[in-house]
């Protein structure tokens, strides 16, 4: 089978693979498409050790069961099951967690296996691109879950970032009832996205004050202003992971009572929320690349951010 194979560090290649061999429990998925998260990017730029080569990446995938036909979104976080964190409902943060993708092969191949409980059939008339969109959706569900009782009360939210996780959130804030939401983002292209998508208001950088503020970006500036932006009492989510360090204000922080929440991946309840979400996707955000463009689709966002909310592979 044709695969999108990460060989080596700094190294990917379109290669022929030997067709994967399921598991027990396990279930063969025909792949119809996979987004291309900007962490693998930055993983296989910075030679990331969470991504090791040989490895097949893809975490954001959609396709039909080997076995029935059935197009399907993949949850491609595995959890032991049997942890601390596990028992305490907390299989996100499973200490022992795998993730397609990242420990095991993903969704960049014509082809992988992946556990039958983990597969979450599509409603009738969501296409597999849209599916594929189900994983970011998912964690925007966990990450409104976290803030669930400041959202209640919040008159103004901020979304720093209109990429995929920044539409996704707004996405999640919009279907659940929220009307007063900002985004901001450096991309005129991607702001439009976001204005036509429901924002109140978009521009490169959030300004004024507010009660939440979702971080999809995650550098030392962003992660800065969902702190400064940020009301008394407030609570910002960090999700962006594209920096490790942060600037902010501690004692401003401490004075003002306001929160910071990390945020990561989602329970497998929250992705199975997130599936029907995935009907609001508007395909228009999309860029359809062949899987045989793999390697120059990742040198294309290597130099830059698309000024597509997300590239997907299609085998």
């Amino acid at each position: 089978m044709k695969a999108l194979l990460y060989r080596s560090e700094l190294e990917l290649v379109v290669a022929d693979l030997d067709m994967p061999a399921p598991a027990d429990g396990d279930v063969l998925i025909r792949v119809a498409a996979a987004g291309v998260c900007g962490s693998e990017v930055e993983g296989f730029a910075t030679r990331s050790p969470f991504r090791k080569p040989p490895l097949v990446m893809g975490h954001e995938f959609a396709g039909h069961r080997a076995d029935d036909g059935t197009l399907v979104a993949v949850n491609p976080l595995i959890a032991c099951g049997a942890c601390r964190d596990c028992r305490r409902g907390r299989t996100n943060v499973c200490e022992r967690r795998v993730l397609l993708g990242i420990q095991r092969d993903g969704g960049f191949a014509e082809y992988v296996a992946v556990p039958r409980a983990n597969c979450h059939p599509l409603p009738a008339g969501v296409s597999a691109v849209r599916g594929a969109f189900v994983e970011p959706m998912a964690n925007a569900v966990h990450a409104a879950g976290l803030v669930a009782e400041d959202l209640a009360d919040a008159l103004d939210i901020g979304v720093i970032g209109a990429g995929m996780m920044g539409m996704a959130m707004l996405l999640v804030l919009r279907a659940g009832g929220f009307a007063a939401v900002d985004v901001a983002d450096l991309s005129a292209d991607r702001t439009a996205v976001a204005a036509a998508s429901g924002a109140r208001s978009v521009s490169t950088r959030l300004g004024g004050s507010y009660d939440v503020i979702i971080d999809t970006v995650g550098t030392a500036r962003t992660r800065a202003d969902s702190l400064e932006l940020l009301r008394p009492g407030g609570a910002t989510v960090w999700l962006g992971l594209h920096e490790e360090s942060s600037d902010m204000d501690c004692r401003a922080m401490i004075r003002g009572e306001k929160r910071i929440l990390g945020s990561f991946c989602y329970r497998d309840d929250e992705f199975r929320a997130a599936v029907p979400m995935a009907a609001s996707v508007d395909e228009r955000w999309l860029e359809l690349r062949d899987l045989s463009a793999g390697v120059d689709v990742f040198d294309e966002l290597m130099r830059g951010p698309s000024r597509h909310v997300k590239t997907m592979l299609i085998p």
